[in-house]
């Protein structure tokens, strides 16, 4: 695989990098005025649509970059800089990104990898550091290579990862009662505390969720793993 080509969409570059993505499929426009109007909706603290949806469902949903219509995400790659690479059946030339834990893990980046297969160019939209990003990148896509015909895989299980710092476990106290007056769950989250150093006690005793710890992301195909 070559190295990817990210640039931030507010940069001289970025603009660039945006304009010959376009020519290739202008449906991309799309996804970027639908994640960011979504997310611009978000108070401060709170879940991000995305995260909503996949503590509901197993999947969120975006407009298709071919046809307009709404589609579906499938599983997913968290890497150990906590960056979250989303797949999508029916695009698969397009991933999704979160990466930021100080703002909450918002979706911050739209890669896409066609037209030449092994290359991957993408503009980065949110956190102007997304050296998380860069740094998961390419360990992600190499996953998702040899995944190659799975991608259309019904999803299996879903893990919600909070990490360990002061700042994500508060923030995880301060999300606990968000998440448990979620409605319509699929099938039950598992929470992913790294390192054991969260109790798991801040969620109430009824909610469909299952608590492991761990310091390693679960990044088998047809599970989808995201930050919060």
């Amino acid at each position: 695989m070559e190295p990817a080509r990210i640039e931030h969409i507010d940069t001289p570059e970025g603009r660039i990098l945006w304009r010959e993505m376009l020519g290739v499929l202008p449906g991309l426009q799309a996804i970027l005025n639908f994640v960011t109007e979504k997310q611009s909706a978000a108070a401060p603290g709170r879940l991000f649509w995305y995260q909503t949806e996949l503590f509901e469902r197993w999947f969120f949903r975006i407009p298709s970059p071919h046809t307009g219509c709404m589609i579906h995400s499938g599983d997913s790659w968290t890497g150990d800089h906590q960056a979250t690479f989303f797949r999508f059946p029916d695009a698969a030339d397009v991933v999704l990104a979160s990466y930021g834990s100080s703002e909450g893990f918002p979706i911050g980046a739209l890669l896409f990898t066609a037209p030449t297969p092994g290359c991957v160019s993408g503009v980065a939209f949110g956190m102007r550091d997304f050296s998380p990003l860069t740094d998961d990148i390419l360990e992600a896509f190499q996953a998702f290579s040899m995944r190659a015909g799975q991608s259309a895989l019904p999803l299996s299980s879903a893990t919600a990862i909070l990490a360990n710092s002061s700042l994500e476990t508060a923030r995880a106290h301060m999300l606990a009662k968000e998440i448990a007056f979620l409605k319509n769950w699929r099938q039950p989250v598992t929470f992913s505390i790294r390192q054991g150093a969260l109790d798991p006690s801040f969620l109430p005793a009824d909610l469909p969720a299952a608590f492991h710890a761990t310091s390693l992301p679960d990044n088998r195909a047809g599970h989808v793993s995201f930050c919060v």
